[in-house]
């Protein structure tokens, strides 16, 4: 816990390395946004004193300034097996999310811009993707934004349709009906497709209005 504590008063009083700037340029609009939640402790986790992750910066998402940072403490020993001492590692963000961010907050600042985007002149089609080990809190996330989603999907002549899918593995399920199980298809060119049980959609309700655009929530697990 030492470690862990030097590494935040530092952050805190002075920050160990520069953040560097975020890209700017024509195509700094469109570029994928990385953003990391860090979820609360587990009360076991708590207990034993688990907590080795350490959040700097905002959580400006969409912002041009200095991009957040997650910073990892590791406990390690010496060649001697006695002398202990730490590694800190520190991965850049656009945003990053301490444990005390709800959901609700997590959602304002990453995605409702995009839900605001997909049904503006531009209406732009959207992608969610969440990526961790299993229980870091992907499903979780997942949820609530599906639930704030849910909300502020507009009842308009616009058509739009929304899919929301799980990924573990070579296994993909359908987070919008059970957790029921999607297809995969190959077309002939090779690109894998995944069909899921059902889209929930809305038509256009007029001949006039453009097709529906898409809006897609992902949450992926790496195989183990």
């Amino acid at each position: 816990m030492g470690g862990v504590q030097a590494l935040r008063d530092e952050l805190r009083d002075a920050r160990p390395l520069p953040l560097p700037h975020r890209a700017e340029g024509p195509s700094s609009c469109s570029r994928p946004r990385v953003v990391v939640r860090k979820r609360p402790l587990f009360e076991l986790e708590r207990e034993r004193d688990f907590d080795v992750l350490s959040c700097e910066g905002s959580t400006d998402v969409w912002g041009d300034g200095d991009p957040a940072a997650m910073w990892i403490t590791r406990a390690m020993l010496c060649a001697d097996h006695k002398t202990m001492y730490c590694e800190n590692h520190c991965f850049y963000a656009d945003a990053v999310f301490d444990e005390s961010a709800s959901t609700a907050e997590v959602y304002a600042s990453t995605v409702r811009p995009l839900v605001d985007g997909a049904f503006g002149p531009s209406r732009t089609s959207a992608t969610v993707l969440c990526f961790g080990q299993t229980g870091s809190g992907k499903t979780y996330t997942l949820g609530g934004i599906i639930e704030a989603l849910r909300e502020d999907m507009p009842s308009s002549t616009a058509g739009w349709r929304v899919s929301a899918l799980e990924i573990a593995g070579a296994v993909v399920t359908d987070l919008l009906h059970d957790s029921a199980t999607c297809m995969l298809r190959d077309d002939a060119e090779g690109n894998t497709h995944v069909v899921p049980v059902a889209l929930r959609e809305q038509r256009p309700t007029s001949e006039a209005s453009d097709a529906p655009l898409s809006v897609s929530v992902v949450v992926t697990t790496a195989s183990e």
